[in-house]
């Protein structure tokens, strides 16, 4: 313990030691991105869209549609669109058990996030380039639009 000159702190290892506790607390607090992300844990765009595709691949589907907007607007791949009970049917139809996803981007825009990123969906598409605004509303995050494109090999 390094000990502190001319201070009521020097000559009590008590204190020295919960200092020094709270301290590394403090720092442990901030050691990056939660282990198990949660709905109320997560900490930025890409955490809630895999969070979104973890509901799907595990249809939880309570999880699913609470997350979107009572506006929300999607389009698949084929580009046919979906107001939010239609998006919710589609996916319980999908019946994903598995997906990839990669090359995240999210870029604040005020209230919202738009998040671009691609995503493998085996037995339902190859690769997709996907867009999503996510919108905050009161303490939590929103899904109000959702687009799909097929990605196109050169």
């Amino acid at each position: 313990m390094i000990p502190i000159s001319g201070s009521k702190l020097q000559g009590n290892p008590r204190l020295n030691s919960f200092l020094c506790f709270v301290v590394w607390f403090l720092f442990a607090g901030c050691a990056g991105v939660p282990q198990h992300p949660t709905w109320k844990n997560a900490t930025g765009g890409e955490m809630h869209e895999r969070l979104m595709w973890q509901a799907v691949r595990d249809k939880d589907w309570n999880n699913f549609e609470q997350r979107l907007a009572p506006a929300f607007v999607g389009v698949d791949p084929a580009g046919k669109s979906y107001d939010r009970a239609g998006w919710v049917e589609l996916w319980k139809a999908a019946a994903i058990q598995n997906y990839s996803m990669g090359e995240f981007t999210v870029q604040p825009a005020g209230a919202d996030m738009v998040l671009t990123y691609v995503i493998t969906l085996p037995g339902f598409a190859d690769q997709i380039r996907v867009v999503s605004v996510w919108q905050q509303v009161k303490s939590r995050w929103i899904l109000t639009a959702s687009t799909m494109t097929p990605v196109r090999g050169d």
